[in-house]
């Protein structure tokens, strides 16, 4: 599956002159055509602040039966590296998960490459490039479903400026033994 852009030239006729124009235009695969977008029924939200997306990527039980791992994804659309600092547990910018029935529970950890930590972990985000955070929660076994991650972080440049984005309708909590592989 591929997509790209493509010059195309345009003729026209503007007050009795032919002209040409050259227009961009996408050009896709049949098979990215035919292949629904994912995209389109994500959860996404983004800091317009920052200019930073984070993408719901799913919440999965883990074998402990009271252990839920959920990954989101962020990604830096500026121009330059974005220094920021993700919470776990950190007491200015904790990220949360929230059950149906409004019960709150912070994150135990947080993941970010070959860095675990329980508080926060900071990183220089990468223009364009996505990188993904796995938060760890200890949720009752009896809670299948989340109705929002409330995302924590701190930027950090000359002011240094918490954020919050809460990704809504994240929906039920995949077991160990249906996650995908």
């Amino acid at each position: 599956m591929w997509k790209s852009i493509k010059n195309v030239a345009l003729t026209g006729l503007v007050l009795g002159t032919c002209v040409q124009i050259v227009a961009p235009t996408l050009v896709v695969s049949k098979a990215a055509a035919q292949t629904p977008s994912a995209q389109s029924s994500a959860i996404k939200q983004t800091d317009k602040r920052y200019n930073i997306t984070f993408e719901y990527r799913g919440c999965q039980r883990a074998k402990s039966k009271t252990q839920v791992v959920c990954e989101v994804i962020a990604t830096n659309f500026n121009d330059n590296y974005l220094k920021i600092s993700f919470g776990a547990r950190n007491e200015q910018y904790q990220t949360r998960a929230v059950d149906n029935l409004g019960n709150v529970y912070t994150s135990a950890s947080l993941q970010l490459n070959q860095y675990d930590s329980r508080d926060k972990i900071q990183t220089d985000l990468a223009p364009g490039i996505p990188t993904k955070l796995t938060y760890n929660f200890k949720i009752p076994e009896q809670v299948t479903e989340l109705s929002a991650l409330d995302l924590g972080y701190l930027t950090v440049s000359r002011i240094d400026t918490v954020g919050r984005i809460s990704l809504s309708n994240i929906g039920a909590i995949a077991s160990a033994s249906t996650a995908k592989k």
